[in-house]
């Protein structure tokens, strides 16, 4: 069997050929979304501030939930503050030789011309602490002296960006007002890197008291004495801290740092576990169809060896050994070629900013592995399952089932079609399809509809071909139509790649266009009444004494200003993150939120609800609604308010003092004036705030630069899917060519040219192209209809006419691209072995 398998694997090596290279660039593709998924698993949370600090003291940040007999938590967006009195009980713990108080608090230098300079490498966010906290760092005086008041010491990097020297003045962002301090110091790191992700602004300990937010600290750095034991030290440390809090050391000691400077890779795994669930189902459904595709060319080869004494279990053995091989030499080709892969795409992402550049693509060998089993176990399994028909029946009826190339499957194929359609429909008509879950349904869905198709594939091909096939000109069009519904599973095998491409990329392309016109058009209508809209140029908000500022203008009455933040509410057993905003209101407001019930009026003591949040909680005005606020303070306030226009703007509307007394970073994303006040009271206004950038669009430029991030990943998503399966398009329709051979060159023999035969093979790719994109195009609309449906009552199935066109159009010319090309050069090789040439 071994010697037999290698002499197929020689002879039909164009078959093999195409096996392989569908599988490997499967496992490939597996390979790189491990990696990036591990990755950003396990890639570190940021810079560790506290590396001269033996150990660090923070609060829980996490909200915890008891259902039945299972506690489910979610971790918090804020810090909270320790507990009064902590640091005096730690202090007092033996082996302990100091404790240093830390607080962090937005603090960004601007330039002499007004704008705001990041820290790390110029994009990080900046935080001011403490001057007894530069102890703890690495950072160490290179110039100038420690702050006194009204004096700061910048981190080397910031003071050459803003470009002071010690001495000058330096204007300083704060959350209440932009303040002038002369610049005492500048620090360094000899010897060690700077802080990849944030700048640091040291403060006297009296400014920093004063500018904290909270006021008390959020981490206590503990330092043990030199001859203590760390072990015993830190367990006393633990029972004097209490349960409540939690002792970091080591690596771990960087998450008791602002959460505003940890990175967060909650968004990069959800890209790369969507890239992951949509690519891995096309790699799997590639890899299967490749195999399979491959073994149905080779019924007769298999009905042969039957005839001639083959068993059952030697056939399968065969098939199994032939599995083995392509699997194991794809694996050993795509897993490095995976892991090339996932650098590459990990930049692209990261390019369009829904991906940190801290991300450190390394997931180790866990992921490889995983996708090299996956390539050549799918690959072993599909080629039982492709063979196993012929391998159960007798000789005879194997020779007769090649000659008359049945549909395949019978009843089973029917039976499965059913239950897939069947699972598709309850999961688009009976689970949530709003916002975020309907995508990830959609997908479902999708794939559902994609894997029914293929099992009913044959009969979709005989129904096609009996509409069309009439339509097809000339005797080559009969012909074409004849064979098509001749051998329904060869031309299945081909259109379902075609649907594949067709459906799971138009869906993504149609959600992503789909979601981002619904969250621009919301985002015009609540912002609609507005004549001036006031907003942070290039930096990550306005300080919030603008609003107050912005009150007092003259000739200003309506004054709204926004304070971006996010609740956690229980929703099913467990907390749920929701995004929210804190609103400053003065006057009738701004905003046009689409009040459905209640008024605004009542804010200050209760919170507002969006319709959706409200319907899945089951709140009413008037009812209590429970949440927990950014650094896990629980309130309980009533629902003044239920509004509906809640795309790009959140779930929840808090008071603007609530949400900025218990936000990590309480500035204002935006100021919007319900009258325009004037170019002199711009001025004036920018003279306070020199990173104040006016003008009377409604648009939200925060929420825009989020939402033309989430469409980039989604587009270069689409990309990477359109491309594998672009590839797999070709690779089939080239080993249907390739396996006509002989078929072609009995045509030639028979009397056809191959200008005949080649307008018969282009007929046939015509129906099979067409049975692909009916089949991509029909399951497109049934989820991208259904989810339109949901997000606002409109049925739409192109959304986009000019994306939905090109992707048609080029879907179709590579599947005629895709048949010609192997065409001809099967043709010249049938010419070669014995066809006559046309005359």
């Amino acid at each position: 069997m071994i010697r037999l398998a290698l002499a197929t694997v020689r002879h039909r090596w164009w078959s093999f050929a195409g096996t392989f290279a569908g599988t490997t660039l499967a496992v490939a593709l597996v390979a790189a979304c491990g990696t990036l998924l591990f990755s950003a698993l396990s890639s570190p949370a940021g810079s560790d501030r506290y590396t001269a600090a033996d150990a660090v003291v923070s609060a829980q940040r996490q909200v915890s939930v008891r259902d039945g007999d299972k506690t489910k938590s979610r971790p918090l967006s804020g810090a909270p503050a320790l507990p009064d009195g902590l640091a005096d009980r730690l202090a007092a713990v033996p082996g302990v030789a100091r404790v240093t108080k830390d607080a962090s608090f937005h603090a960004q230098p601007l330039t002499a011309g007004g704008r705001p300079v990041g820290g790390g490498s110029g994009t990080a966010p900046v935080m001011g602490h403490p001057w007894s906290s530069a102890a703890l760092t690495p950072f160490r005086l290179v110039e100038g002296h420690a702050p006194g008041g009204g004096e700061v010491v910048l981190d080397a990097g910031l003071a050459r960006r803003t470009g002071v020297q010690p001495g000058d003045r330096v204007r300083m962002a704060l959350p209440q007002q932009v303040s002038s301090f002369r610049l005492a110091g500048v620090v360094a790191a000899p010897g060690s890197p700077q802080l990849s992700s944030q700048g640091a602004v040291f403060f006297s300990p009296a400014d920093a008291g004063r500018l904290a937010q909270p006021g008390d600290a959020t981490a206590l750095a503990l330092r043990f004495a030199p001859a203590a034991d760390t072990e015993e030290v830190l367990d006393r440390v633990r029972s004097a801290a209490g349960p409540d809090v939690r002792v970091l050391t080591g690596g771990e000691r960087v998450r008791a740092d602002a959460p505003t400077v940890l990175v967060s890779y909650t968004g990069a795994v959800g890209v790369f576990g969507s890239m992951a669930g949509i690519t891995v189902f096309a790699a799997l459904f590639v890899i299967a169809g490749t195999i399979a595709f491959a073994a149905r060319q080779r019924l007769r080869e298999l009905a042969l060896l039957r005839t001639l004494g083959a068993a059952p279990r030697q056939v399968r053995r065969l098939l199994g050994l032939e599995a083995w091989a392509v699997g194991v030499a794809a694996a050993v080709v795509g897993v490095p070629l995976g892991r090339w892969l996932a650098s590459w795409v990990a930049d692209r992402f990261v390019a369009t900013g829904a991906v940190p550049a801290s991300l450190q693509v390394d997931g180790g060998v866990l992921p490889l592995l995983i996708a090299a089993g996956t390539g050549v176990g799918v690959a072993r399994l599909a080629a039982y399952f492709a063979g196993r028909r012929v391998a159960r029946i007798a000789p005879a009826e194997a020779m007769r089932e090649s000659a008359a190339a049945p549909a395949g499957g019978g009843i089973w194929r029917v039976v499965t079609g059913m239950v897939l359609v069947a699972g598709a429909a309850a999961v688009l008509l009976f689970t949530p399809m709003r916002g975020g879950i309907g995508v990830g349904m959609g997908f479902i869905g999708c794939s559902l509809l994609i894997c029914a198709a293929a099992a009913l594939g044959p009969w979709l091909v005989r129904t096609v071909a009996a509409a069309l096939g009439g339509l097809l000109p000339g005797a080559t069009g009969r012909l074409a139509a004849a064979n098509t519904r001749r051998f329904p599973v060869r031309a299945a095998g081909a259109a379902m790649p075609l649907a594949l491409l067709f459906a799971l990329n138009a869906t993504m392309l149609l959600y992503s266009t789909l979601l981002s016109d619904l969250t621009e058009q919301a985002a015009h209508a609540r912002l609609a009444p507005a004549r001036q809209t006031l907003t942070a140029a290039g930096g990550p908000g306005l300080p919030l004494g603008t609003y107050q500022k912005a009150v007092k203008t003259p000739g200003v009455r309506d004054v709204d200003a926004t304070v971006p933040t996010e609740v956690m509410v229980r929703k099913g057993g467990k907390p749920q993150h929701y995004p929210a905003q804190g609103l400053y209101r003065t006057g009738d407001g701004v905003l046009d939120l689409e009040i459905t019930g209640g008024s605004l009026d009542g804010l200050a003591d209760g919170v507002a609800v969006s319709t959706d949040l409200a319907g899945a909680q089951h709140w009413q005005v008037g009812d209590k609604a429970g949440l927990w606020l950014p650094d896990g303070t629980h309130v309980s306030r009533p629902v003044v308010a239920l509004y509906a226009r809640s795309a790009g703007f959140g779930d929840m509307l808090l008071p603007g003092p609530l949400a900025s007394a218990h936000t990590a970073r309480p500035l204002l994303s935006a100021v919007h004036l319900g009258q325009n006040p004037g170019a002199a009271a711009v001025t004036e206004l920018r003279a306070h705030f020199p990173n104040l950038s006016a003008n009377s669009s409604t648009a939200d430029s925060r929420q825009d630069a989020e939402t033309a991030s989430q469409e980039g990943a989604l587009r270069l998503l689409t990309g990477i899917s359109i491309v594998f399966t672009a590839v797999a398009v070709l690779n089939t329709f080239a080993m249907a060519a390739l396996g006509r051979r002989s078929e072609y060159a009995a045509l030639r023999l028979l009397g056809a040219t191959a200008r005949q035969v080649r307008g018969m093979a282009a007929r046939e790719a015509v129906l099979t192209v067409t049975v692909g994109l009916v089949v991509g195009a029909g399951i497109a609309a049934v989820v991208v209809g259904t989810f339109s449906n949901a997000q606002d009552g409109q049925w739409r199935m192109i959304v986009d006419p000019l994306w939905y066109t090109g992707l048609l159009a080029g879907t179709g010319l590579l599947g005629l691209a895709a048949a010609a090309l192997p065409t001809r050069l099967a043709l010249g090789t049938a010419s070669a072995g014995g066809g006559r040439s046309e005359q």
